[in-house]
C-alpha cells in the first residue's frame, strides 16, 4: 500500500485510531472514554505520533482543544499536522484533515452500571490531497463508549462506524472501529495504560485490518498538567510494526 491512496489511508487511520480526545488517563489511549469536560471546562491536548514505514516515515503532531458546553455535552477539534518523508528523500508537510467532534454523556456511572457516551465526528477535507495530506473527501463517524471504575482499574470499551467519503474511488469502503482499554492507578498521580484497538481497513483490496496493542503511562505533574507516552505494536502488516506517541493534557 503506497502512493496517494496509501498515504491517504494512513492519514485516515491516524485521524480515527491515533487521535483520542478525552481527559486524564485517556491519553495515550486510542479507545474512546465515557467522560466529558463538564460545563465551562476547557482542555488542550497535544501529542506527537511517529510511524516508520518500509517506504518512509510519518510524524503526526496533533492539537485537540476541548470545551464543555454543558454538563453532558463537549465539543472539540482534532487538528493534525502531517510530516511525511518518502524513502527516496521527498518530503511533504502541512495541515491534515481536521476532525470536528461532539460528545454527549448519555448515562453517568453508578454502582453496577458504567457511564456511556455517544460521540460523532466529521472529518473535513482540509488536508491537501495532491500532497497526500488528506483524503479529498468528508468522512462521518459515530461511536459509542462505556467506562467503569473497578477499584484501582478503570475499564473502557468502544465501538464505532465511519462512513468514508470515497472521492469517486470505488476501492474505498466504510469502516468499523473498536477498542478495549484498562487504566491502572499505581498512585494518585501515576497511571499505567494497556489497550487493544483496531479497525477495518478502508482499502477494500487489502485483506489485513489494523490491529494494535498499546502499553503506556501517564504522570500528573500538577493539577493542570499531565504528561503521557505510549508504545504501539501492530499484529500484522496493515500498519508499521511499531509506533510511538507522546503527549500532554492541560486543563484550564
Amino acid at each position: 500500500m503506497r502512493g496517494k491512496h496509501g498515504i491517504a489511508a494512513v492519514l485516515f487511520i491516524a485521524a480515527f485510531i491515533f487521535c483520542p480526545a478525552g481527559g486524564f488517563a485517556y491519553r495515550p489511549f486510542s479507545t474512546e472514554d465515557a467522560g466529558v469536560a463538564g460545563a465551562g471546562g476547557a482542555q488542550l491536548e497535544m501529542s506527537w505520533d511517529y510511524l516508520d514505514w518500509d517506504g518512509g516515515r510519518e510524524n503526526m503532531p496533533l492539537l485537540v482543544p476541548v470545551y464543555g458546553v454543558t454538563r453532558r455535552l463537549e465539543l472539540s477539534a482534532e487538528i493534525p499536522y502531517m510530516l511525511h518523508e518518502h524513502e527516496g528523500g521527498e518530503r511533504m508537510s502541512g495541515i491534515g484533515d481536521i476532525n470536528l467532534v461532539g460528545k454527549f454523556l448519555v448515562l453517568e456511572e453508578k454502582t453496577g452500571r458504567p457511564s456511556l457516551v455517544l460521540k460523532s465526528a466529521v472529518k473535513t477535507k482540509s488536508g491537501d490531497e495532491v500532497k497526500g495530506l488528506g483524503s479529498g473527501d468528508m468522512d462521518y463517524n459515530i461511536t459509542a463508549a462505556a467506562s467503569k471504575a473497578l477499584g484501582a482499574v478503570t475499564l473502557h470499551g468502544m465501538f464505532g462506524y465511519t462512513f468514508v467519503g470515497d472521492n469517486g474511488d470505488d476501492s474505498v469502503s466504510n469502516i468499523s472501529l473498536y477498542g478495549l482499554a484498562a487504566d491502572y492507578s499505581v498512585t494518585a498521580k501515576f497511571h499505567l495504560a494497556a489497550e487493544i484497538s483496531g479497525s477495518k481497513h478502508p482499502e477494500k483490496a487489502l485483506l489485513e485490518d489494523p490491529l494494535f496493542a498499546l502499553l503506556g503511562l501517564a504522570r500528573q505533574i500538577s493539577d493542570d498538567l499531565i504528561l503521557d507516552a505510549g508504545l504501539r505494536y501492530s499484529f500484522n502488516k496493515a500498519m508499521p510494526k511499531w509506533s510511538t506517541t507522546i503527549g500532554a493534557s492541560i486543563t484550564f
